[in-house]
């Protein structure tokens, strides 16, 4: 049993510190940072995983904001450590000059019930804190539906 716990202790810090990796700046558009997250974490979390990108989305010569590309990792590791999901569906869209993501698993869900944006996250003190900050200094919105023991689902959007 220590042995098991262990090697998911380490398998747990391995996904952490490479989530932690900076992108390497001009070389990747945000879909294509997008798509390398979304493998590495089906990798190494063994959930499966569905990558849905919009036929208008065409973000190949759009930067990918370091800060964006964390909001997603760190989405995922709180899905690998918290949700016991077995299935995370992501969808990128765009939308008035703003990029959509979704994220929604199969998890256990957050410890709350319903639908709320980032503002009513804050107030009620609910929901992932450095997810909440980054939106905010990127000038996004974002918002958090759950269902508790039927999973979450998290929407961002970010201003290009």
């Amino acid at each position: 049993q220590l042995q098991e716990i262990c090697r998911g202790q380490v398998n747990g810090l391995r996904s952490f510190v490479r989530s932690m990796r900076p992108l390497e700046p001009g070389r990747a558009g945000l879909v294509a940072s997008v798509m390398r997250i979304v493998e590495a974490f089906q990798r190494d979390s063994g959930i499966l995983t569905s990558l849905t990108i919009a036929d208008d989305v065409k973000l190949e010569d759009v930067e990918a904001s370091s800060a964006t590309v964390q909001v997603i990792r760190e989405a995922l590791n709180n899905v690998q450590k918290h949700s016991n999901a077995s299935q995370v569906l992501i969808s990128v869209g765009l939308t008035n000059g703003n990029v959509d993501f979704t994220i929604r698993d199969d998890g256990r869900g957050f410890p709350f019930s319903g639908a709320f944006n980032l503002d009513e996250l804050e107030t009620l003190r609910m929901g992932p804190a450095s997810i909440k900050q980054r939106v905010r200094g990127l000038r996004g919105d974002m918002s958090i539906e759950s269902r508790p023991g039927a999973g979450a689902r998290l929407e961002l959007r970010i201003p290009l």
